[in-house]
């Protein structure tokens, strides 16, 4: 399980690396928001449970993800 979580976190931490901020970034479809959205909340409640477990490392990772995919969401999802 800590591998699996390392990768996930690897593949986050190097995505955001190589991000191109010069180029125009298209929205994404409704559909793809709405799972974006509701992996916020995932990693928001799985936090919340690790937090109440007094097991803040897994804690700490579960509310990074969260914070990466509501940057992601604000980016890509956001339409005001």
């Amino acid at each position: 399980m800590k591998k699996l979580t390392s990768y996930i976190l690897i593949s986050l931490l190097l995505t955001a690396t190589y991000s191109h901020a010069a180029e125009k970034i298209e929205p994404y479809d409704d559909k793809t928001c709405l799972e974006i959205y509701n992996a916020i909340g995932l990693f928001l409640y799985l936090a919340d449970t690790e937090w109440k477990a007094k097991n803040n490392d897994k804690g700490l990772l579960f509310s990074s993800a969260a914070a990466n995919y509501a940057t992601t969401y604000s980016v890509v999802c956001d339409k005001d």
